[in-house]
């Protein structure tokens, strides 16, 4: 299909990025020409065959200044429309994809850490945090237009943010002894004497995937102690436990950065690693888009996975798939991928308070909806697979990936993401 575009509007790198969206999404190819009067669609709002075009949407694009909060951008529903009340399909897109409800962003929108806070977002305002609403409009201008594709079975991106290791003693100790279990206690503190502390269970975590054919990426932290925010970084020297990372290297599956919550930068913390490879998830999801993926880009990363809301899973950017986000400063893609979190055992066990024996399903039944044209990604933290504190969530997370095995679910790495989704730009 062939492809038109006024090239010397403010909308022409936009809609190329949503084209290219597409073409991934759909494994399809578009025909871009110069000739207008050759071309099965067309962007230029003086030929009476062109798409619609919300042209007051772009303008605040190439202003670069103006607010772009969902308030004055979605109306009654999320989606763009022009000045004559019709939907724009590609501004609709461009905006849910980038998250550009957050590139102006409010303290007031902002929670102590200084992360976008959930119920500022349209997807609280309008309870869409669960719909692919991306998918949705890729389809219904693919059907309008008897655009045909194929399409892919959805998958998984399974993750381990490794914060602490020697927190056992700690903190399954204080929860023994206040649920008078004396010889959990002593067992506890039997293993740290023999220097097996029950959260460096990586170990563990490997051999059970190994039975169930799952391939996953452990993230670690390469700064110790109390970081900026007053949030705890690490509890562990990276460089002293060199034999982890050796050990999920030869098992197939990757180690990468868990950027912290400090003032280096992210090549400096690069640095300190050792067979982490150049992919992240900043620690405590705290980052803010509109700055950091500037910092990602400026970087050696190629991979980043800390797109999600701390307080509720879902689609924190409306879409399903891995992406390479755009950066309205360059006109120009970001020279990474982001695969969103969809789902974190923090969230649902501490801020959703979601019940230990409804997690899974709730996961299970999300995939369910959105079985095709998905990378869902799945956090686990290492003390999640624990007895003790955490009793419980091991056999949750058991059950997830015992639905993977039977239903023949890939898992993918980093890398396999950015094979598939890498834009030719």
């Amino acid at each position: 299909m062939k492809v038109y575009i006024n090239p010397e509007k403010n909308y022409y790198y936009p809609i190329v990025f949503v084209l290219k969206i597409i073409e991934k999404n759909k494994n399809i190819k578009f025909d871009f020409t110069q000739n207008e009067y050759d071309a099965d669609l067309i962007w230029n709002e003086s030929n009476i065959n062109s798409e619609i075009i919300a042209l007051d949407f772009f303008d605040k694009i190439e202003n670069k200044r103006t607010l772009l909060d969902h308030e004055l951008i979605f109306i009654k529903e999320p989606v763009i429309l022009n000045s004559n009340g019709h939907k724009d399909f590609f501004a609709t897109i461009f905006y849910l994809v980038n998250c550009l409800q957050e590139f102006h962003l409010e303290e007031t929108k902002k929670d102590k850490f200084g992360r976008f806070n959930y119920d500022f977002s349209y997807q609280a305002k309008f309870e869409v945090i669960e719909q692919n609403l991306v998918q949705n409009e890729i389809d219904s201008f693919c059907k309008l237009k008897n655009i045909n594709g194929t399409i892919n079975k959805s998958n998984f991106f399974i993750s381990h943010d490794i914060d602490l290791i020697y927190g056992s003693l700690l903190q399954d100790g204080f929860w023994a002894a206040k649920n008078f279990k004396i010889n959990v206690l002593l067992k506890i503190i039997f293993n740290e004497v023999l220097k097996k502390p029950d959260w460096k269970n990586i170990h563990s975590i490997l051999k059970l995937h190994s039975e169930y054919d799952i391939r996953s990426t452990f993230f670690w932290i390469v700064n110790k102690g109390v970081g900026t925010s007053n949030i705890m970084n690490a509890d562990y020297d990276l460089r002293k436990e060199s034999a982890l990372l050796q050990l999920v290297a030869k098992s197939g599956s990757t180690n990468g950065l868990h950027k912290s919550c400090s003032p280096n930068s992210i090549n400096e913390e690069l640095e300190k690693t050792t067979n982490c490879e150049y992919f992240n998830r900043y620690h405590f999801l705290n980052f803010q888009v509109n700055k950091d993926w500037k910092k990602i880009a400026d970087s050696k990363l190629e991979f980043d996975s800390s797109l999600g809301f701390a307080e509720h899973y879902g689609f924190r950017n409306s879409y399903g798939k891995s992406f390479q986000p755009f950066d309205i400063i360059n006109n120009k893609p970001f020279d990474f991928v982001e695969t969103p979190l969809n789902f974190m055992d923090v969230t649902m066990h501490k801020y959703m308070k979601i019940p230990k024996e409804n997690i899974a399903d709730i996961v299970i039944s999300f995939y369910e909806k959105n079985k095709f044209n998905c990378d869902i990604s799945l956090l686990w933290h290492n003390n999640y697979f624990t007895n003790y504190k955490y009793n419980g969530f091991l056999e949750v997370y058991k059950k997830i990936i015992l639905y993977l095995y039977e239903n023949k679910i890939e898992t993918l790495s980093p890398r396999d993401l950015i094979g598939q989704n890498k834009l030719t730009w």
